[in-house]
């Protein structure tokens, strides 16, 4: 992916972006949260988790005064500071869907 890309052109040109954002659009509009608000509902969850692992370079940095966010390089650091390979894959992708967030949601929503 060049450093030009926009990540707005490709979650709106990506086909599973497209019926993944519809699905969580329609959930939203059915009363469940979305990144706008306050906690992700599952259809948001599920678009992340497409975002953190198909287009993993269009994700933002850490958020700074995010708690979430530093709950999470704390998860990273410490199982890389253990040396467990496993929970280390596991807080990463927990960040990278949760950066994934910060991509689709607001600059300023809450997406903990």
């Amino acid at each position: 992916m060049s450093a030009d890309t926009d990540p707005a052109s490709v979650v709106v040109t990506c086909p599973e972006c497209v019926r993944l954002r519809q699905s969580a659009y329609q959930a939203a509009r059915a009363g469940e949260s979305c990144p706008r608000g306050v906690t992700p509902g599952p259809a948001w969850s599920r678009l992340a988790r497409h975002v953190a692992n198909r287009h993993l370079g269009l994700l933002p940095g850490w958020v700074e005064g995010c708690a979430c966010c530093e709950e999470l390089i704390g998860a990273v650091n410490h199982a890389a500071a253990t040396g467990l390979p496993g929970a280390g894959a596991g807080a990463a992708q927990a960040g990278a869907e949760h950066r994934a967030l910060h991509l689709l949601a607001a600059p300023d929503a809450d997406v903990t």
